[in-house]
């Protein structure tokens, strides 16, 4: 196992630099924080490497193959890495997926969408109702931002997550099949609890920008927009919220 104690040793700098979006885009790698998020990173086999301090590593080398994997670092290594105010001093380096739409299933769009909260908790509520692809537009938020990584609770893991051109993507998905249902609250539009969902074998749901909606460009393509009814003097949700809900409809409904 090898020991590293400084923050300026080289491999501490590099894995540092994927904290910067562009870097860990380019180096297709990316780092998880926590006993938990580590854990399901080593069950679905996308660690690289393995970093911690003493105590934080001791209760995961039962799990490591490969001693090699696996790097001791001081504590002030551990508070540079870490992105959390009372850290668990453990660390692991994850090569991205290679992920490809699945096509049998609901999918999950989303326009600019900047809140981390809300992209992590649109993640694990995919997960948990089958929608199986996660596609995000280049100019949402990053789906490796550390504090979307944590809202996961791990099921960052278990869903397709793509970034792609959400134009050239729902023209594929209507090729094969797909409605594409939006949240436009301004466009004609049916309540959600009004939605035959059974009408619908293959659905992909586009969430828009928490402040400006789904951009002009995308309306065109939308098939029907949906509104959740909500007590006069309400608003709107947070596009978290009211995705989940949303989704949870569809599945539950099928």
């Amino acid at each position: 196992m090898e020991k590293i104690t400084s923050v300026a040793n080289s491999k501490i700098k590099e894995i540092l630099k994927l904290k910067d979006t562009k870097y860990r885009n380019q180096s297709q790698r990316f780092i998880v924080e926590g006993f938990h998020l580590v854990m399901e990173a080593l069950n679905k086999g996308t660690v690289l490497t393995i970093l911690g301090t003493g105590h934080g590593i001791e209760s995961l080398t039962s799990n490591i193959k490969n001693a090699d994997q696996i790097i001791e670092i001081s504590d002030s290594i551990a508070h540079k890495l870490s992105d959390t105010v009372k850290t668990q001093a453990v660390f692991a380096v994850c090569e991205m997926p290679k992920p490809s739409i699945d096509f049998q299933n609901n999918i999950l769009l989303l326009d600019k969408v900047q809140d981390p909260g809300n992209i992590g908790t649109l993640i694990r509520s995919g997960a948990s109702f089958n929608f199986k692809t996660i596609i995000t537009a280049p100019n949402s938020v990053s789906f490796y931002n550390d504090k979307v990584l944590r809202s996961t609770q791990g099921t960052f893991f278990d869903v397709n997550l793509i970034n792609d051109d959400l134009i050239s993507v729902i023209k594929l998905l209507k090729t094969n099949g797909y409605t594409i249902i939006g949240t436009e609250l301004h466009s004609s539009y049916k309540k959600l609890a009004d939605l035959e969902c059974q009408k619908y074998s293959k659905v992909a749901l586009l969430i828009g920008n928490e402040a400006q909606g789904i951009s002009q460009t995308l309306l065109d393509y939308i098939d029907l927009n949906v509104v959740i009814e909500m007590r006069a003097g309400i608003e709107s949700l947070n596009a978290g919220v009211a995705g989940s809900i949303i989704m949870y409809q569809l599945y539950n409904k099928k």
